[in-house]
């Protein structure tokens, strides 16, 4: 089975844990509490923030604009709240992979419950490390979107170029959350030795990027991730299990 049928397999079956009435519940919480929050501040903060960005526009342009006024001032005040509400959505989607932390364990022990409750749990990963492991992969988003916002200057390619770093923040928070929670930390290695990894969670961050939709999916990301886990445990107890020849 090569990796597409694989993952087509898998969230075939995450579709129907996603539309569950636990899983709803779960998923609506987070995204309304991080638009409310991001929301209030940005808006709280609004005209502070206009009159900032406004302060870095060229002096020549400020003088046109202060001359003109009218039409032209109010587009690009309204281009601004615009741009406000993009850092709200965006805030809101990192502020969902960091609350993923929390209620991974929850997701995790629910698919564990349904689907498979042969594999036991293993002793979870101290809550600390997962932090520790959030923050050390958000520094590391911070520096790469620095290095690569030049890119953005180039047309189609800088969009491309500047997914990589949000890819990898999402590669190592996600995996490592799940993969802890799912296997353990003695049985984690062997995740990392499959080749399907990188393909998988590639696949399970691309439907992130569907607009509107990406509200929702991170919550789908946790199921879809822990069925690949799930399925590389029994893996692992196949190969255990199996008798020598």
């Amino acid at each position: 089975m090569d990796s597409m049928q694989g993952f087509l397999a898998i969230l075939h079956k995450s579709k129907k844990d996603f539309f569950s009435l636990p899983m709803i519940i779960l998923n609506i919480a987070p995204i309304a509490l991080g638009l409310a929050l991001w929301g209030g501040i940005l808006y709280a903060f609004s005209d502070i923030l206009i009159t900032y960005t406004k302060g870095l526009l060229p002096e020549s342009w400020q003088a046109y604009i202060q001359a003109t006024g009218g039409i032209l001032a109010q587009g690009i005040t309204i281009s601004l709240y615009i741009l406000l509400g993009f850092c709200v959505i965006l805030l809101a989607l990192v502020g969902n992979v960091f609350v993923s932390i929390f209620y991974t364990p929850l997701v995790v022990g629910y698919i564990r419950k349904h689907h498979y409750p042969q594999i036991s749990k293993p002793t979870s990963l101290p809550m600390t490390a997962a932090l520790q492991q959030f923050l050390k992969a958000f520094v590391l988003l911070c520096a790469l979107c620095v290095v690569c916002l030049p890119m953005l200057f180039i047309p189609i390619i800088g969009g491309v170029i500047m997914l990589v770093p949000f890819f990898i923040f999402f590669y190592q928070t996600m995996l490592f959350d799940i993969g802890h929670e799912v296997l353990g930390v003695e049985q984690y290695t062997k995740l990392q030795a499959t080749k399907r990894k990188y393909a998988t969670t590639l696949l399970t961050y691309l439907l992130g990027l569907i607009p509107i939709l990406n509200f929702f999916t991170p919550l789908l990301q946790v199921i879809i991730l822990s069925h690949y886990c799930f399925h590389i445990a029994i893996q692992n107890d196949t190969a255990h299990t199996s008798p020598v020849r």
